[in-house]
């Protein structure tokens, strides 16, 4: 199915165009409801040392001014790669499965948020809260701000992406509704 040229072409551009959009979405929404407490630190930044720290990276290796706030350039290049694999798995499977675009992407951004925040990060130990005394974050621990920050943010995140595909899918001049390969 996917070795067709233009379902490959729709692939990739739909990949490359909703993984950098989403991925603006979502920090976009963690700017205006922030999922941590200013005591706690980012996952990905909470770990960068282990995982790549014999590679000379930490938390601020990528740090920048803009505008003199300062930028966590490690953990905005860990969002953005996590949003273009998130968004070609989410055009991947559309590819062959069509439910997972139920409400225009919804679902796919509730299933993200729990598998990721509600299971993955917490069992992997990366994410200790600093408001619940070091607890592990999963999804019941978490208090209703970061919830709250983490649903909508990921609702807003998955519906971005498939309002890319969709536009991809438009150009190709293919179906935007079910299977979209031929």
């Amino acid at each position: 199915m996917l070795k067709n040229a233009i379902n490959l072409k729709i692939l990739f551009w739909a990949t490359l165009v909703a993984g950098a959009i989403s991925s603006l979405v979502k920090w976009g929404s963690e700017v205006n409801f922030p999922p941590r407490t200013a005591q706690d630190i980012s996952p990905p930044a909470a770990h960068i040392e282990q995982w790549f720290g014999s590679f000379g990276f930490h938390a601020h290796s990528w740090d920048y001014l803009y505008q003199g706030i300062n930028v966590s350039g490690v953990v905005t290049t860990y969002h953005w790669l996590f949003s273009f694999a998130f968004a070609f798995v989410y055009i991947f499977i559309s590819a062959f499965y069509p439910q997972i675009r139920t409400w225009y992407g919804a679902l796919y951004g509730i299933l993200i948020t729990v598998i990721m925040h509600g299971l993955l990060i917490p069992l992997l130990g990366f994410r200790p809260l600093a408001y619940a005394d070091g607890q592990t974050g999963w999804l019941w621990n978490l208090n209703a701000y970061e919830l709250f920050s983490e649903v909508f943010g990921h609702l807003f995140w998955a519906f971005s992406i498939e309002i890319c595909l969709i536009a991809i899918l438009a150009i190709f001049l293919r179906p935007i509704h079910g299977k979209w390969t031929r």
